[in-house]
């Protein structure tokens, strides 16, 4: 690995860390939304969504804008608009006005992490190992830090606006250094070949690979959402207990794919995310069965354990199955796997409104099973497929 290579992967690891602070910031403050919206949980599900649907919207394009401006240039954009979006969000008390609002900050955020994973998978090519799943963790990680920075400041009285308005600049400039570091992986991409349409990465095996990350990401989505609600709710946790119950989770997922490169270098890809379904369903499983008090906890570690390193092995999969067009198929894939963990849980949500939390998320169990039945989809690209 040469030192510019060096460079590449740690300015794209520290991107990769504040955008799970930005997510993090935005999970850990939803009550307070709701309260500043003077809403009820079907209305707060509502308001979520457009989120999604702000990046359901947006990513689709993402592979096409890597190729024309480079995926620096365009996460360099996204990664100042997306902060700027959130921060005009303690200023609204309206729902339509919040929605409006998310649905932009949507689809900055959208495309901001279908940069990302493009630019990874890339870096991840250049030096010759697998470090999607540890990029991912480093999102995991700045995830935890962003909601425990947002439940320490609203343990202290900090309104949602001094929070966003202090912490979103620092993370808007941070970024912009960040991005400055990444090299441009299109030239030697595109050398001697034609770039392929957009359409064209929609191959079947990207397909299915987005089917399975759908199953992933509402996994991973819920327990963002709900976990620490099923806890306080329908198991008689108090605040601080159901709170740690997530931290558990948060802590797995990311030792999970802090350690994931390691794991899918000695075990490959299909076994590997076959376990990883099986350990989701047993966790989720143990979450809502074990009548013990540790049950959440134990469950809690496993689901996130479960689920570390799925996403990133999934696009990396998408990537080699998109052939000369990577970047395409790495957008598809991320659409659908972005789209799903912003409104697969406030889906389940409105399902908990009319039934249970625990029921709701009996669904998420059902589809951890997805996870295992379409691991064989992660067997690399043979060779040939990879050329025109």
């Amino acid at each position: 690995m040469t030192q510019g290579d060096r460079r590449d992967l740690t300015a794209t690891f520290v991107c990769f860390g504040l955008s799970g602070v930005i997510s993090g910031t935005w999970f850990s403050r939803i009550p307070a939304v709701r309260d500043q919206l003077s809403a009820d949980l079907q209305t707060v599900g509502l308001v979520l969504v457009c989120l999604g649907l702000g990046s359901f919207a947006s990513m689709p394009f993402g592979g096409r804008l890597s190729r024309r401006f480079s995926s620096r240039r365009v996460c360099l954009v996204a990664g100042i608009a997306a902060p700027a979006l959130f921060s005009v969000l303690p200023l609204l008390t309206s729902p339509v006005a919040f929605g409006a609002v998310l649905v932009l900050a949507g689809a900055a955020i959208g495309l901001f992490e279908v940069m990302l994973n493009v630019h990874g998978a890339d870096v991840e090519r250049a030096v010759g190992r697998s470090v999607m799943p540890a990029l991912h963790g480093l999102w995991s990680g700045g995830l935890l830090l962003g909601s425990a920075l947002g439940a320490g400041l609203a343990a202290l009285g900090i309104g949602l606006g001094q929070h966003f308005w202090l912490l979103l600049p620092i993370v808007a400039v941070a970024n912009t250094i960040g991005t400055l570091f990444w090299h441009d992986h299109r030239a030697p991409a595109r050398e001697g070949g034609r770039v392929r349409p957009s359409a064209k990465a929609l191959t079947l095996p990207v397909i299915l690979l987005a089917v399975m990350l759908l199953c992933s990401n509402i996994g991973e989505g819920s327990a963002s959402d709900w976990l620490a609600l099923y806890a306080h709710d329908e198991r008689g946790f108090g605040e601080g207990a159901a709170a740690a119950v997530f931290t558990v989770y948060s802590l797995m997922i990311t030792i999970g794919r802090l350690a994931g490169g390691f794991v899918l270098d000695r075990l490959g890809r299909v076994i590997t995310v076959r376990l990883c379904g099986v350990i989701t369903a047993a966790g989720i499983a143990v979450v809502l069965f074990l009548p013990l008090p540790a049950g959440p906890y134990l469950g809690a570690a496993l689901w996130g354990l479960g689920l570390s390193v799925v996403f990133p092995a999934a696009i990396t999969a998408a990537g080699e199955h998109g052939r000369d067009n990577s970047a395409g198929a790495i957008a598809a894939v991320s659409t659908l796997g972005f789209g799903a963990f912003l409104t697969g849980p406030p889906l389940i949500g409105l399902l908990a409104q009319r039934t249970s939390i625990g029921l709701a998320l009996g669904i998420v169990l059902v589809l951890s099973f997805g996870i295992t039945v379409l691991a064989p989809l992660m067997r690399p690209a043979r060779p040939t497929d990879r050329s025109e």
